[in-house]
């Protein structure tokens, strides 16, 4: 129990920093300098202003200086950062494979960023992209190196296949998109972020993570169609339902694939 205190904490902290590349990536900031600040008054926050989650319930969601509101994403990164390296500690115990551990907890790091990136800018940083690729590569070649026999190239393979399958799918959803609807129907980020997959979940993983991407989508869209909140000309960024797919099929796409293999099998 004390070990997921400690991961939640970690998690929390390393939300903090979460939201400083979320607000300030996509702007084409630097998230070293110049250090924290409040958006609104530029007045540097104090050490005592940055503590995960207990911060802003203290300052009840305002700024120390000028008392304008901090928005709910702060808390909530946070919260749901902690949460997610909770559950990758759980799913991939450090003590049984450090490398998966520590190759999700990054899977993760990077989905969050995607998420909230796109949703509050449209904007998919290719930070998180680019470096997830190189992660992902990585990841699965070390995965090989400590396999044997001729097993010790099938990670990076299906991890390399998975880059070009997740890009290539979703440039040809895209294009055919853009003929349908007269225009664009898929952004540049969104295809770096299905090499990403790609590169993290291998081929099999990738075209899960697609295909949940559009379930969520649909259902969300139409949802949000029925309640009258957006129309049918409106663009939706679509990074976060990916970045959510991703989620998923890391954490249940073995036994999703296995589930829908049986079902063929009948």
């Amino acid at each position: 129990m004390l070990n997921l205190i400690f991961f939640f904490i970690l998690g929390a902290a390393f939300g903090s920093f979460l939201n400083v590349c979320i607000h300030r990536l996509p702007r084409g900031e630097s998230i070293f300098y110049p250090p924290s600040h409040c958006p609104n008054c530029k007045k540097k926050l104090r050490l005592i202003d940055l503590v995960p989650i207990i911060s802003y319930l203290f300052l009840r969601g305002k700024c120390c200086h000028c008392k304008s509101p901090i928005s709910f994403r702060y808390p909530l990164v946070e919260i749901i950062t902690g949460l997610s390296f909770v559950l990758v500690a759980v799913a991939f115990p450090p003590q049984k494979n450090l490398l998966d551990f520590m190759f999700s907890l990054l899977f993760v790091f990077f989905m969050i960023m995607v998420f909230f990136s796109d949703l509050e800018t449209q904007v998919v940083p290719d930070a998180a992209t680019f470096g997830g690729i190189v992660f992902g590569l990585t990841f699965n070649f070390i995965r090989g190196l400590n396999s044997s026999g001729e097993a010790i190239f099938a990670p990076f393979l299906s991890a390399f296949s998975g880059m070009i399958l997740g890009s290539s799918l979703l440039f040809l959803i895209g294009w055919l998109g853009k003929i349908v609807f007269k225009k664009d129907a898929m952004g540049e980020g969104d295809l770096y972020l299905g090499a990403f997959l790609g590169a993290y979940l291998g081929w099999q993983g990738v075209l899960l993570s697609i295909f949940l991407a559009y379930l969520l989508a649909g259902v969300f869209c139409v949802g949000l169609l029925l309640m009258r909140k957006v129309k049918m000309e409106e663009y939706i960024p679509f990074g976060p339902a990916l970045a959510l797919g991703g989620f998923i099929t890391l954490f249940f796409g073995p036994q999703i694939i296995a589930w829908y293999v049986s079902i063929l099998a009948l």
